[in-house]
């Protein structure tokens, strides 16, 4: 796929009004436009809002600019009409305009990496009494990461993370993996995910924990013995690193081998063709931690190349999850009913898109996002001019 400079405000309106069924009855009196209420909650969001009480108050307070650009044939929808329309949109939907926005600006995946990994929306949950001790049917999000690009491409939403299995592929049905390398952790290895990304004639690297037991065992006691044995150890590759700040001071080993003839389990795992070890030792002000990873790979590589496949992984917590709770305080947000938590998911990685590649202002996302909520001129530029000019 030939890669966009740009991402297009029009092309986005243009996906809404192609792929968005409006959810309420035809019989009924419906007074605003489906995507009216579409685009000042994606304002709303972008702004930092949280409710549709908010969204309500933004949209009456930002009445004349908005009418400059949105037909609002009968003023302003109230909070009642936003939470209506958002929990009746079907999220399959909202996420196929996302997804079509976007995938013209990353230009395909070749050549890239692919993180997959969920996160808990905690304030999205069936609890209703403030004194429950664990909140039911929590809502899982997961999300396929572009590492390079920095934009989520794809999600699925999941009642617990132990379903987190049964999701990744549906992820991997919803993209183009050829030419990528797909990292998940230890909750996705499993043989049927890694066969699904080499058929689609994508690599793979994978958290190994003990939920392979035999695996995981066979893996460790390899490189507990490699690593003492003088011939074995220079089939290794090793790279360290030494990293800190805080008090903190980290150390960290990367070893892998690319001969993985030995290994009695190779066959159940496809193209299975390097094994990777982490080591981390952290000093936080003379306390001292250790910590060993696994990860299996299907393609040989240094161990240069196998830190920065780890390292990027995190990515998505760092970049993305991160991002999602301090800029848009998705943890906090109490809205849980029907389809509003995964429809709101999705414009806030709407919104997270067009403020990290706005260039006009070298400032943090969230400060953007408090300008836009207060700036109608600022607002306009990001909807408008900075989603066509992404450089």
């Amino acid at each position: 796929m030939d890669r966009r400079q740009y991402l297009s405000a029009e092309r986005l309106f243009e996906l809404c009004n192609e792929h968005l069924e409006d959810p309420r009855r035809p019989s009924g009196n419906i007074r605003h436009k489906l995507i009216d209420i579409f685009v000042i909650g994606l304002l709303g969001i972008m702004g930092g809002l949280e409710d549709w009480e908010s969204i309500e108050d933004y949209g009456y307070t930002k009445q004349n600019w908005l009418k400059t650009f949105l037909e609002l044939p009968n003023g302003m929808p109230s909070d009642d009409t936003y939470r209506r329309v958002f929990e009746r949109l079907k999220p399959e939907q909202v996420e196929k305009v996302y997804r079509e926005w976007v995938m013209p600006f990353v230009g395909g995946c070749i050549g890239k990496q692919v993180a997959i990994d969920g996160k808990t929306i905690c304030g999205a949950s069936n609890a209703r009494e403030k004194n429950e001790k664990e909140a039911e049917g929590k809502i899982h999000m997961i999300s396929a990461w572009v590492c390079e690009d920095r934009i989520s491409i794809a999600q699925e939403k999941t009642n617990e993370k132990s379903n987190e299995i049964t999701k990744i592929p549906e992820i991997l049905s919803m993209i183009d993996v050829y030419g990528a390398v797909v990292s998940i952790d230890a909750m996705g290895t499993q043989t049927a995910i890694a066969e699904t990304i080499v058929n689609a004639e994508g690599n793979y690297v994978l958290g190994l924990k003990q939920n392979q037991p035999t695996l995981y065992e066979n893996v460790k006691e390899y490189f507990d013995w490699a690593r003492e044995d003088e011939c074995e150890k220079k089939n290794l590759s090793v790279e360290t690193y030494n990293e800190g700040g805080h008090g903190r001071v980290t150390h960290r080993r990367v070893e892998v081998t690319n001969d993985v003839s030995w290994l009695e389990e190779k066959t159940r795992w496809k193209n299975l063709s390097s094994l990777i070890c982490v080591t981390r030792r952290t000093d936080r002000n003379g306390n001292i931690s250790n910590e060993e990873s696994f990860y299996i790979a299907s393609f040989p590589m240094s161990a240069k190349d196998a830190a920065r496949y780890v390292q990027s992984h995190w990515g998505i917590e760092n970049r993305l999850h991160w991002s999602l709770d301090m800029v848009f305080h998705e943890d906090d947000c109490k809205i849980h009913t029907d389809n509003a938590p995964q429809n709101l998911s999705v414009l806030r990685k709407m919104a997270k898109v067009i403020l990290q590649n706005d260039t006009s202002r070298k400032i943090s996302i969230r400060r953007k996002s408090n300008i836009a909520l207060m700036d109608n001129d600022y607002a306009f530029h990001l909807l408008f001019t900075a989603t066509d000019v992404f450089k």
